[in-house]
């Protein structure tokens, strides 16, 4: 008797041929960077980098010496000391080399994860066209070895352990992530308020966390580092030069800036609408973009509330602007699409266009113009798909 159709196994689709070009480019346009950089690190040690201030700060944990001098020493908790740790001890030129290399695979691992499920036959086109639109913005922190670039792809991997419901992963880098930079507090609290039910894997990391330190140096000395590092965090908040890219640096270019009380309760009441975007989020909103819009305003409340956040910052919000935008495309909202590509190239290619005309100032005001562009965005309610499904970021361009 003839097999029924339906009972005959269906073989695996091979990759097409296409579809495969298309991976290679994308790997392609991520692996060439890091050679070139690789290359001027060994070629041209200690120029254009802010690695040493690291390497600095792990020499001065290994003996005992104060971590912090300032706004322009080492700005971060006394844990990113032993987190760097491990590059130091490789030796200088491989340490700087894979540091940068770490950063780059997590941020475009985390793409790439978003960009459909293994075979999709589209995924290798979708990991190109978000790459180009989030590469861009990425290269200067990855050029610079800017912690940035970890705490960017930290949260990115951490959305994206998220929308697939692996929440003790998910803690864990978002824990990872303020181990990295004390920036990641804020992106903690927000996903409180977009997943709820994360509150008591959240509360079992906090004396991990805060206990980490004295694992690796004597009570003493590691208490006096976390006095140092609050008061640090205190003079970073005083700054008034500008030369900062937050929202008082798109507010100095016009001639103002928020200071003392007021500063404090716009960053309060930002915190509060977004924690509220998150809420709603986690009640009407589907995934991905659930975890989108969490990414989004978790990177998004950092670029403009940090300030001490640079031009090279932007590293941390990119692939929120690259994900959203290709979510858009294929959810059928096409001008937004567009719109958010824009701004994600345009943030990562003007800067150095203008540079003749405006020095470093531009993006000063155009990259915090633009976040709270896209936080409105994607505060936005968007409808639903119509089958009630999960929309997937492999489709290519049709809503579902």
């Amino acid at each position: 008797m003839t097999k029924s159709p339906a009972t005959t196994p269906c073989p695996a689709v091979p990759l097409a041929a296409s579809d495969q070009r298309w991976r290679a480019l994308a790997w392609l346009i991520w692996v060439v960077p890091l050679i070139v950089f690789a290359v001027m690190v060994i070629t041209r040690p200690g120029s254009r980098t802010v690695v040493p201030l690291y390497q600095e700060a792990v020499q001065n944990w290994w003996h005992r010496l104060p971590l912090y001098h300032g706004p322009t020493g080492m700005n971060y908790l006394p844990h990113f000391a032993v987190l760097f740790g491990p590059f130091e001890w490789v030796g200088r030129a491989l340490g700087e080399i894979l540091w940068r290399s770490a950063a780059a695979a997590g941020l475009a691992a985390g793409l790439w994860f978003f960009c459909g499920k293994k075979n999709s036959p589209n995924r290798g086109k979708n990991f190109f066209l978000v790459s180009v639109l989030t590469l861009p913005l990425c290269l200067p922190a990855l050029q610079f070895g800017q912690a940035n670039a970890e705490l960017g792809a930290a949260l990115l991997l951490a959305a994206w352990c998220l929308r697939r419901q692996h929440w003790n992963t998910a803690v864990l880098l978002l824990w990872l992530a303020t181990c990295v930079k004390p920036l990641g507090l804020a992106a903690i609290g927000l996903a409180w308020a977009a997943y709820p039910h994360l509150w008591w894997r959240l509360a079992l990391g906090l004396p991990v966390f805060i206990g980490l330190p004295f694992l690796f140096a004597p009570p003493d000395y590691a208490g006096r580092q976390y006095l140092g590092a609050w008061e640090n965090l205190r003079q970073c908040a005083e700054v008034t030069e500008h030369r900062f890219a937050d929202l008082n640096g798109l507010l100095r270019t016009f001639g103002t800036a928020l200071t003392g009380p007021a500063s404090f309760a716009v960053r309060a009441l930002a915190g509060g609408a977004l924690m509220l975007v998150c809420r709603r989020a986690a009640r009407r909103e589907l995934e991905p973009r659930r975890a989108l819009i969490w990414l989004g305003c978790a990177t998004g409340y950092l670029m403009l509330f940090n300030p001490m956040s640079e031009e090279n910052s932007y590293v941390i919000l990119a692939p929120a602007v690259g994900l959203m935008a290709w979510w858009s495309y294929n959810f059928g909202a096409k001008p937004t699409a567009w719109i958010l590509a824009a701004m994600g190239l345009t943030m990562g290619l003007l800067p150095e266009l203008l540079r003749p005309l405006f020095g470093n100032r531009f993006a000063l005001a155009w990259h915090p113009a633009m976040t709270l562009v896209f936080l409105a965005i994607i505060a936005w309610p968007q409808r639903e798909p119509s089958d009630g499904g999960t929309v997937s970021l492999s489709t290519a361009g049709t809503p579902p």
